[in-house]
């Protein structure tokens, strides 16, 4: 159904290259009008050493986590538990070894999703109290959507490989209990404004519902969380994102629909209660330094939006980065600074030059006001994608810089929030980030090690 997006996503366990763990000194700091210098890779002994590290680590970056005492750590064939404090193993679950990186975080709880490789089966999952390791309920479905408060499951019939015709039930996250009488017919969307740190979504009044349009299409609507109600609104599909915000249903259509040289992106509004048309929008989305578009209004290959909770980011046709409310259609601001932007909370709007690689500018997600730049920290662009976590008071920024001809080494970067000052640099992939800690993989000898920050 949904088209796929071409990016580079590299696995710790493959991006890894030789290399210790350094801090270099603050490259200075940065100012409203001007970047500062661009900061090299560094094999300095780090300005403060790891709390803990643990050898064979073959996860993928960004994935790890933090819920109170307890690390999560993903690994090939298992999810490992750790305690933050000495890195000591708590529990473990194993994997199939198929796509090992589903999963979910809501307060103390985590629901781990064991997806099969080549989707050649259901998905096994299991709700976990994250203190104890111990498991409060597990099940199996052909579609898993995880949100705060539930997981919605689905049975699906697949026709040509794909599964559109799903009779979807929604259970209690804590004890797995069905919500309604009987399950509605369609699947869930999972597109969402600001996803990010494995934090489960927040669950809504309405989501985003596909539901059967014969003779082999679907359509969109919402489905109401609590009863199960499926909303008489429908909206084409048009195979890119969906998602429910207020009352209302949004679709998009990321397609080059508006010729060369453009990079459209259709927002299209439908009342959820009446099913009559709100307002149809283009914005554009970003551009990598080739030329290319991303086609899309998120970090891909995430299927959401930049921003936060019914304001997302996009692209003006002169290049500027503005905000763009989803309930009314309406831009809140333009900012004076071009380029995509990457990461955002309620508080700030991480932009960058070009998509894959530039200069990195903050600005305040209220106003649009640019609050510092910093020069381009040397990353490699496309298809080797940056990671980013904006959270506490910090902006943590993980790339590859190039070093000779061959040689990329993964490098992970912390600035300050307000003053964009470089406040430690770490050899390593940024393989997760919160207001107190970063977890960094790196290479250790012939294996690969993580170490936690905190």
């Amino acid at each position: 159904m949904r088209k796929l997006i071409a990016v580079g996503v590299v696995a710790v366990c493959l991006a890894l290259t030789a290399c210790s763990a350094g801090s270099s000194e603050p490259a200075g700091q940065a100012t409203t009008t001007q970047a500062t210098s661009a900061p090299v890779a560094t094999t300095e002994a780090a300005k403060s050493a790891a709390a803990w590290s643990v050898p064979d680590y073959k996860g993928d970056s960004s994935k790890v986590a933090v819920v109170g005492d307890v690390v999560l750590t993903p690994r090939s064939t298992a999810m490992v538990a750790l305690n933050r404090k000495s890195g000591k193993e708590l529990w473990h679950r194993e994997r199939s070894g198929g796509d090992y990186n589903i999963y979910w975080i809501s307060g103390p709880l985590v629901v781990l999703v064991d997806k099969p490789e080549n989707h050649s089966g259901p998905y096994l999952f299991e709700v976990i109290d994250v203190a104890t390791g111990s498991t409060l309920w597990q099940a199996s479905a052909d579609e898993v959507s995880v949100f705060d408060n539930s997981v919605y499951t689905a049975d699906c019939q697949k026709e040509s490989g794909r599964s559109e015709h799903c009779a979807t039930m929604r259970r209690d996250l804590r004890d797995g209990k069905s919500t309604w009488v009987a399950p509605a017919t369609g699947k869930v969307s999972e597109a969402e404004i600001g996803l990010g740190s494995q934090q489960a979504n927040i669950e809504r009044p309405y989501v985003a519902f596909s539901v059967p349009s014969p003779p082999s299409d679907i359509q969109w609507t919402l489905l109401e969380t609590a009863t199960g109600t499926v909303l008489p609104v429908r909206a084409e599909n048009r195979a890119w994102y969906e998602i429910a915000v207020d009352n209302s249903l949004i679709v998009t259509d990321n397609s080059d629909v508006r010729g060369e040289g453009s990079c459209p992106v259709l927002i299209e509004a439908f009342d959820g209660l009446s099913g009559t048309g709100k307002y149809s929008t283009t914005v554009n989305s970003g551009r990598r330094k080739d030329g290319e578009c991303e086609h899309s209004l998120g970090p891909t290959p995430t299927d959401g939006f930049t921003g936060s909770g019914s304001r997302v980011a996009a692209v003006s046709d002169d290049g500027s980065v503005q905000l763009l409310d989803l309930v009314t259609g309406n831009v809140v601001w333009t900012s004076e600074v071009k380029g995509t932007a990457l990461d955002a909370d309620d508080r700030s709007l991480l932009i960058s030059e070009h998509a894959d690689q530039g200069s990195l500018t903050l600005v305040d997600f209220a106003t649009g006001q640019r609050k510092w730049t910093v020069a381009d920290p040397g990353f490699t662009g496309y298809p080797s994608e940056r990671t980013t976590f904006v959270v506490g008071d910090r902006v943590v920024v993980g790339g590859r810089v190039p070093v000779g001809e061959y040689s990329a080494p993964p490098v992970t970067l912390v600035y300050d929030r307000e003053t964009g000052r470089e406040l430690s640099r770490y050899d390593g992939v940024l393989a997760g980030a919160g207001a107190d800690w970063i977890a960094v993989g790196r290479r250790d000898g012939e294996k690969y090690a993580l170490e936690f920050h905190g």
